[in-house]
């Protein structure tokens, strides 16, 4: 008889620094799945249940559904919200009878109120109710903030190799296949976890350009030697405040020496490039100034701090202001205003409007700027993911209205989307690769997206709940040293 998988999991990238609460509204916008729904949502897509779906169609086990919710990066989980959505994670673990494993999709840098670790309280609470016998594999995102209650609880944690994050369904696979192996020989890999005493930003990390590079092809020479089973680099979230912050490698071994020798050496290979990971960029005047001026087409500004990847509101205005102020027609921009969404739709399309856009979620992300504009559509703002992240999923920006002014196309969203996919501008009838100059708040994804098309980026330093120089956020909880913040960190083994 072949066995009994249960799948599913909750994941979120929660920043602590942003502003509002993350409520169930927000897990049912963007990823909902229960029971029957979960297999044919994600057959097929490059996420990690479509790697484990995948794997299950070979036959070598029965994926048995049960919950999974994501929302967009977002504030700290609404206390109840969290509660409720464990709650249904584990009644649905539990009333699937004669389970041999667990497979969940966490991501490792989830805060709750009153919960600092809650990817390891998930994790907890699965182990009580499957019990100690029962093997359950994780996987989680390169971001993640790992903490040691986290590896305790899993038999084995798998994190995504790629940023921007492509290899989703490669990881579900994986987990899968290291689910049905423990489940064959009986034998739980030993780990050997290394939580190094360092804070990097995404702008730095991007696994193929250094200082990431030579720390992967590390990583995965190490995979391939005898007694390793695999490993991962966790380089963190800085924008979560818990006691757990930074960077960590996991690696799982035949045996503990292996897997402590792989680990140490992928450790110090990471410390040893500290210095590489600290963030350049120019003011939103420069930038903007810089990209009107290049001759190379299209320039993609990277707005870091807005990064709705990363929890921030996605609706900062200090590129739009200088969009504006400097005409830069040819201009795309998206901002998460469903408001402003609304004073469109009213106005109607072909008509012209006064508009207040962006600035509304907080203080922190420059002021609301009022102008006069054009409607020139108004959708649903769905679209299916056609490249690298996620493809084949389906992800709603919610009603949507393009507006235009000095030449610049304004998409306001109803839903804080991640310019992930070139979907996101298409579906609303822009084609990517006939633009001048392309706004992204990100700070690496959006090379999923139009990394192939970029002539030239130019990063800019905006205000925003994912501001590039950590020093400016207000840490509580995190731990002390940790390298940037105190300069005379130490790690050694």
């Amino acid at each position: 008889m072949k066995p009994r998988i249960a799948i599913g999991g909750i994941w979120h990238e929660t920043n602590t620094f942003a502003s509002g609460i993350t409520s169930y509204q927000d897990f049912e916008n963007y990823q909902f799945t229960r029971a029957d729904e979960m297999i044919p949502r994600y057959l097929g897509t490059n996420t990690e249940l479509g790697g484990v779906i995948g794997e299950a169609r070979t036959g070598r086990f029965t994926a048995v559904p049960t919950l999974y919710a994501a929302a967009v990066p977002s504030a700290t989980i609404e206390r109840k919200v969290a509660q409720r959505l464990c709650d249904e994670l584990i009644d649905s673990i539990k009333s699937a009878a004669q389970l041999d494993a667990v497979i969940l999709t966490l991501h490792g840098a989830a805060v709750a109120e009153g919960v600092d670790d809650f990817d390891a309280l998930i994790l907890e609470r699965t182990r009580h109710a499957v019990g100690p016998d029962v093997p359950i594999v994780a996987t989680f995102d390169y971001h993640a903030n790992l903490s040691e209650q986290m590896v305790d609880y899993a038999s084995v944690l798998i994190g995504y190799d790629t940023y921007p994050h492509v290899d989703m369904e490669q990881r579900g696979a994986e987990a899968a296949t290291v689910a049905v192996n423990i489940l064959e020989s009986g034998f739980i890999p030993r780990p050997a976890f290394r939580r190094i005493p360092l804070l990097t930003v995404p702008l730095k990390q991007q696994t193929d350009v250094q200082p990431m590079r030579d720390v992967m092809q590390k990583l995965h020479q190490l995979e391939k030697e005898p007694g390793i089973i695999c490993g991962s680099v966790a380089m963190g979230f800085p924008y979560c405040d818990v006691p757990h912050l930074g960077a960590s490698v996991l690696v799982y071994g035949d045996h503990d020496s292996a897997a402590h020798l792989a680990a140490d050496s992928v450790a110090l290979k990471l410390w040893a490039s500290r210095e590489l990971f600290a963030a350049n960029a120019m003011s939103a005047s420069q930038g903007v100034e810089q990209a009107v001026e290049c001759t190379e087409r299209p320039v993609v500004v990277v707005e870091a701090a807005d990064n709705v990847g990363g929890g921030s509101s996605g609706d900062g205005t200090a590129v739009l202001k200088e969009l504006l102020a400097q005409k830069a027609a040819g201009s795309v921009i998206v901002m998460a205003d469903p408001e402003a969404v609304q004073t469109a739709k009213t106005a109607g399309v072909g008509n012209e409007l006064r508009v207040r856009v962006g600035g509304k979620m907080d203080d922190r992300h420059a002021a609301t700027l009022e102008f006069t504009a054009s409607v020139k559509s108004i959708s649903d703002g769905t679209f299916i993911h056609k490249g690298s992240y996620m493809t084949g999923f389906k992800t709603s920006m919610g009603e949507t209205a393009v507006i235009e002014s000095e030449g610049i196309q304004i998409v306001l969203t109803s839903l804080r989307t991640m310019p992930f996919d070139a979907e996101h501008l298409r579906c609303v009838g822009i084609e990517p690769a006939s633009l001048e100059i392309i706004v992204v708040k990100s700070a690496i994804a959006w090379k999923a997206a139009f990394g192939d098309i970029a002539r030239k980026v130019i990063v800019v330093d905006t205000p925003g709940a994912c501001a590039i120089e950590p020093g400016r956020l207000n840490y509580r909880l995190r731990p002390r040293p940790l390298y940037p913040l105190d300069t005379n960190t130490q790690y050694s083994l």
